[in-house]
């Protein structure tokens, strides 16, 4: 298969292959084929996301159904979110073995079998296995991959190609809660998912789309093909041992723990709000396919903030980190503000405004990402911040349940959503803090010691060339001993 051969889409050289000096120029660099891969993640990214968004759409059905208070069905949000944060790491660990290509195929036939399975409604639990567990796995196999790919095609236009990706979360919760509100209104909610699965079909024609990245190399050395299928078994498993080193150099990195916590936090922000809003416009009287509107004046906003939020910092006129706080901060403000939205227009402002400020985090998650650990660690960084962001999908959304059952009233699981944001926002901060200072002190230093073995060297060797000098700070040699992802 493709995940078997020695060069894995957009790897550095194997340990066992010999570095070559001159970084030949990449063939699909910020266009061609990546265009046709980005289309791919935008419709990847839109089918994940339109079901889990669109929930609150299902919610009171799936209550009343199993006659049940609301902590026990936000379980299934709560599991389906969380499973895709988890099944994130284990896409980048099977990556040994399988291409990007067929895990996204085969998160695409997960996340299928899991809602046709869960439209039989046997029982909740019944339904958190397939529902939650295995459409979040598939979410989560397909997604990952994707987006993986889109940042190995993009270089200078990653901000930009990142936000474009993105934007289909928006375009196809706009969409498509609607249209699945009408599927209820027509049919059951049960058959209104059966429908649901036969789209997320589509994800496997998009896996089909991803062929995997190649650099424009040719080695007039190169090994015969029957040497390189003999080192294939030996060059694996440098690459998992490698892989663990990277998991533990990043978790030895401050300003990853903090993105860590970041992400732990953030994601009661980022869920809780989609799945409660249109409960929460259910219960103050408001109709249920205008509710259902909500989320597409959301997802509009949502997709407006995204684009401009990608061209803005396209322009690096200021760090994407910096950029988000902001944008965080005002996030957080309205979100604790939402529960005094007693009327259906004022919930329209909430909507759209909320809606602008979470796509202008969303665009730029992955770019300040990878603008903290770099492109080369991005898979495994992506990988165990998904894990932990997956622990918290996992206490978020059942808190509020709790919440809503102890008041009565879905607004106050804004109160926690806001609050996660803030805390989230206090802890990107810190990211940006350490970032700063790591990168100001390693500056110090080399120049530091730049001068030392300048003073310390004869006159005479001075010409000798830079065979002897300290390359920790090449960016050539920093990417060939940079861990394969």
């Amino acid at each position: 298969m493709e995940g078997a051969t020695l060069e894995e889409p957009g790897d550095v050289d194997s340990p066992l292959k010999k570095p070559n000096n001159s970084a030949p120029p990449r063939k699909y660099a910020d266009g061609g084929y990546g265009w046709v891969i980005l289309a791919s993640c935008f419709v990847i990214t839109g089918l994940t996301a339109s079901f889990v968004r669109s929930f609150g759409i299902f919610f009171l059905d799936v209550q009343n159904y199993f006659d049940t208070i609301a902590f026990k069905v936000s379980w299934i949000s709560a599991i389906t979110v969380a499973v895709f944060h988890f099944g994130s790491p284990l896409a980048s660990a099977i990556n040994f073995k399988l291409s990007l290509r067929v895990i996204t195929i085969i998160g695409g036939i997960f996340s299928m079998l899991g809602l046709l399975l869960g439209s039989f409604a046997l029982s909740l639990t019944w339904m958190y296995f397939t529902t939650g567990a295995l459409v979040g796995l598939g979410n989560g196999f397909a997604w990952i991959s994707s987006v993986n790919l889109v940042n190995q095609y993009f270089t200078d236009r990653r901000p930009l190609a990142n936000a474009l990706a993105s934007s289909g979360d928006s375009i196809f919760v706009f969409i498509l809660t609607p249209f699945y509100q009408w599927l209820i209104d027509i049919m059951s909610w049960q058959q209104a998912m059966m429908i649901i699965s036969a789209i997320s079909l589509n994800m496997c024609v998009c896996g089909a789309l991803m062929r995997p990245y190649r650099s424009q190399k040719k080695s007039q050395n190169s090994a015969p093909l029957s040497a390189m299928h003999s080192r294939t078994g030996l060059c694996r498993k440098s690459l998992v041992q490698e892989k663990i080193s990277a998991y533990l150099t990043l978790l030895k990195q401050p300003q990853f723990i903090c993105l860590i916590l970041f992400g732990f936090f953030s994601v009661m922000g980022l869920f809780i709000p989609v799945v409660y809003l249109i409960p929460h416009a259910q219960n103050i009287g408001v109709e249920d396919f205008k509710g259902a509107l909500l989320m597409s004046y959301w997802s509009a906003a949502d997709l407006i903030g995204r684009l401009g939020c990608g061209w803005l910092a396209n322009l690096r006129l200021l760090k994407s980190i910096r950029l988000a706080i902001i944008m965080m901060v005002v996030f957080s403000i309205l979100l604790l503000l939402i529960p005094l939205a007693k009327n259906y227009t004022s919930l329209i402002i909430f909507s759209c405004v909320c809606g602008f400020f979470l796509g202008t985090i969303m665009a730029l998650v992955v770019t300040l990402i990878t603008d903290v650990v770099g492109v080369e660690r991005l898979s495994s960084a992506l990988g165990l911040i998904m894990l932990f962001r997956g622990v918290g999908c996992l206490l978020g959304p059942p808190l509020a349940g709790l919440l809503v059952d102890w008041t009565g009233v879905y607004s106050t699981a804004f109160f926690l959503a806001g609050g996660g944001m803030l805390i989230a926002t206090f802890f990107l901060i810190l990211t940006d803090y350490f970032t700063t200072y790591g990168q100001n002190s390693d500056q110090s230093t080399g120049n530091e010691k730049g001068n030392s073995n300048s003073q310390a060297r004869p006159q005479e060797e001075a010409g000798k060339g830079d065979l002897g000098s300290d390359t920790r700070g090449d960016p050539a040699v920093e990417l060939l001993n940079a861990v394969p992802e």
